[in-house]
């Protein structure tokens, strides 16, 4: 012992001798702890912040899945969510097996199909007010209120809206409230039949802009005859002779509207939603960042829809609100300025040419109120004979053009004084959405539903991957995704009998259906006075229509537990090993005969969770960098000290130093250095860590925020880090220094003391 410390207080001498290559070595090994610290610290960070974001919001700590399935389950993907993961057929009796297992704490249900919205244009909406308007009228005067809604007599699976759109992510309308039915026309507040006209004004506005868009589109048009009769149709209501037509018949002339004009304002009004068809009162239970922001949960064992706050403020929201607010968020939290940043410049200038999404959907009442309003913010004066200050658009669009002095005050005045005038969202909490979708068998199914609120996720509310998914009941994903429940299909069965249905074949269609051996022709009964209607007594209205095929039912657990489901959400409990309890889910599945595929969190998650791969692996290359550049630096550092001090070394050996003692002194040396320059490493990384985790790193995006498990990572360290990063620094500087010291070890005393040697 006596021995190693003299030869310790030799080494430390000899460090603080040769302060150069002491310094450079200690440099590299002061990074190298400071690094392998920080780095491993960081990572375990992010990966817990990133389990808690995915396991508390949608996936537990287990997703499991078809055994059998085609594809792989990854619940977060930028691809368009049709992989096929099987089919979970009996998901009670699975959920009672897994819920005999040790480590189970909770099973949800989930089951995720593709839908899209289509919905109303600021025509559609203009066309609906005034539609209401000439039942007012028509109730003042005492005339008959026409029954059709504001698509007419079409049926909503065919409504004038236009067929599915093929574009991604776009906004969407769905409000079927505006057209109220005839029997309630005359409880509403008398109107002034030149609200009409104003109205009427309106639509001819809109139309002038569809105009010019149409004769754009005409010079690509394929079909250049019906380009031609849309441009003559919209010429058409820019006549005095057309508004005469409709003074004299409003109706007719609203269903000609519907028909001819409002097809050709359809694009851009739909929307592809990501629906969760779940157990919403278990999903509320076992995912603890699930919050309600907006209107209600979907009642237990009712039918409904929750939008997550994200798409219900970037998709849903009006398109001039939300440039505004994008706009506000890049100068607030990212710093940008008009004048500096380019994209935010041309931001400000789409934006200003947006003024008729505002204008088109302005009641004439809030119109007239709102212009001079906008007159005094723009200080212009109200008396004024030039056309700018005049018209309302031109005011909208001076009022939306922005800039770096003026977009705050603007902004505020935007939500004090036009939000509440607008429908600020298309779709509002006690709506009834269409949803559609293409079932696993190929076709389209309808169905229509509720929207009782939005939610969000706690700590992930501007996350678009926490976004991603809207909520719905089981009964709702499962007609949508095409399977029926055993009930239905039992209660179909029992329809079929009561009707009385029978077979037929190909070859005998026509006698089962028509007859066989009819002699005589049927014919029309010369008699009859009135004729046939197949829509007498039945009210059109849109309101109506939807009411009408709106399930408004209670189901019961079992309800809507009976059926199939794609995947299930495991939640495990505290301290439960993961890969243990997928062993054991695995095995318990597959003993009822429901086999089942057990993922962790971070597998399932998909590209989302493999991030975390690319993270560590970026740390490693990083790490192994430093090491490499800190191995050479130090062996050649080594090599040369070797030369240098040869005689030193000889002078040892000649008074007796054995070969194993002078090895020893010359990798306490490097132990001493690498001991020191790693624990000042390892202690500025802690003393970093420790800041950072009082304040916080911000996150960068919103696809950040859902990897640090909300607006800020609030990183921590460990004791085990902490020797990770020392021990591993002084075991790659011992071995880099191994080969010189046995160098040193082997010189001859008589060899090293002879100068010419």
């Amino acid at each position: 012992m006596r021995k190693l410390l003299v030869l310790a207080s030799i080494a430390w001498r000899n460090v603080l001798a040769h302060r150069v290559k002491s310094g450079i070595v200690g440099i590299l090994l002061f990074l190298g702890a400071f690094l392998v610290v920080t780095g491993k610290s960081m990572v375990d960070s992010i990966e817990s912040s990133m389990a808690k974001s995915i396991t508390s919001s949608l996936s537990g700590d287990i997703q499991v899945f078809d055994k059998n399935a085609k594809d792989q389950l990854a619940l977060f993907s930028f691809g368009t969510g049709g992989d096929d993961i099987g089919e979970i057929p009996d998901f009670p009796k699975l959920r009672d097996a897994l819920m005999k297992v040790a480590e189970v704490k909770a099973v949800v249900p989930l089951g995720s199909v593709n839908t899209v919205v289509f919905g109303r244009t600021e025509l559609d909406q203009a066309l609906d007010k005034l539609r209401v308007a000439n039942r007012r009228v028509a109730a003042e005067q005492g005339e008959p209120a026409s029954s059709k809604g504001s698509f007419g007599i079409m049926d909503l699976e065919a409504s004038p809206i236009g067929p599915p759109h093929p574009a991604g992510l776009i906004p969407f309308s769905a409000d079927l409230k505006l057209s109220p039915p005839a029997d309630v026309a005359a409880a509403l507040v008398p109107a002034d039949v030149t609200e009409r006209d104003q109205l009427f004004t309106q639509i001819k506005a809109i139309c002038a802009q569809l105009q010019e868009d149409q004769k754009a589109a005409f010079t690509i048009s394929a079909d250049k005859v019906k380009a031609q009769t849309d441009l003559d149709n919209l010429t058409k209501v820019q006549t005095p002779e057309f508004q005469a037509q409709f003074a004299a018949d409003p109706d007719g002339t609203m269903d000609w509207l519907d028909r001819a004009i409002a097809p050709l304002a359809s694009d851009g009004k739909m929307m592809y939603l990501r629906l969760l068809g779940t157990d919403m009162p278990a999903f509320t239970k076992d995912f603890s960042r699930f919050r309600i922001v907006d209107g209600e949960n979907i009642p237990e064992g009712k039918r409904g829809f929750l939008i997550s706050k994200y798409a219900y403020e970037h998709f849903v929201k009006n398109k001039v609100a939300r440039e505004l607010d994008d706009m506000k968020s890049k100068r607030d939290d990212d710093g940008l300025t008009f004048k500096t940043d380019q994209a935010l410049s041309d931001e400000a200038g789409r934006t200003s040419r947006q003024y008729a999404r505002i204008l088109f959907m302005l009641a004439p009442k809030d119109a007239n109120e709102l212009k001079p309003l906008i007159q005094a913010e723009l200080k212009v004066d109200p008396k004024s004979t030039a056309a700018e200050d005049q018209d309302l658009g031109k005011l909208l669009a001076t009022f939306l053009t922005v800039d770096d002095s003026n977009f705050n005050e603007r902004y505020d005045w935007f939500y004090a004084n036009i939000a509440k005038r607008i429908r600020l969202y298309d779709v509002g909490v006690g709506d009834v959405l269409s949803l559609r979708a293409y079932t696993r068998t190929g076709y389209m199914r309808s169905v229509n539903v509720k929207v009782w609120g939005t939610f969000e996720f706690v700590g992930l509310e501007s996350s678009q991957l926490a976004g991603v998914y809207n909520l719905a009941d089981l009964v709702t994903f499962r007609q949508l995704y095409g399977k029926m429940s055993s009930s239905q299909i039992a209660e179909l069965d029992t329809a079929r009998k009561a009707a009385d249905i029978k077979q037929v074949t190909r070859e005998n269609a026509e006698d089962e259906l028509f007859g066989s051996g009819a002699t005589e022709p049927l014919v029309a009964d010369s008699t009859a006075t009135q004729k046939f209607d197949e829509f007498a007594g039945v009210d059109m209205t849109a309101a109506t229509r939807a009411a009408a095929q709106l399930d408004d039912r209670v189901y019961t657990h079992e309800d809507m537990e009976d059926g199939v489901v794609l995947n299930a959400s495991v939640i495990l409990k505290d301290g439960a090993s993961i890969p243990a309890a997928q062993k054991a889910i695995e095995a318990a599945s597959a003993s009822v005969g429901e086999p089942v595929t057990a993922l962790d969190w971070q597998t399932a998650s998909g590209i989302v969770g493999q991030l975390l791969l690319v993270i560590k692996g970026v740390l490693v290359i990083a790490i192994l960098v430093i090491f490499l550049v800190a191995l050479f630096i130090i062996n050649n550092s080594m090599m040369m000290a070797t030369l240098e001090r040869t005689a030193e070394i000889g002078t040892m050996r000649a008074i007796g130093a054995q070969r194993r003692e002078v090895l020893t002194l010359f990798l306490l040396e490097t132990l001493v250095l690498a001991a020191v320059a790693s624990t000042l490493g390892a202690g500025a990384s802690v003393g970093m860590l420790t800041y950072l985790g009082e304040v916080g790193i911000k996150a960068p995006s919103a696809q950040m925020m859902f990897i640090f498990g909300g607006p800020k990572l609030f990183p921590t360290w460990s004791l085990l880090n902490v020797a990770l990063g020392i021990g591993s620094v002084s075991l790659i500087s011992l071995f880099s220094t191994f080969y010189p010291a046995l160098m040193a070890a082997r010189v001859q005393p008589v060899v090293a003391m002879n100068p010419k040697e």
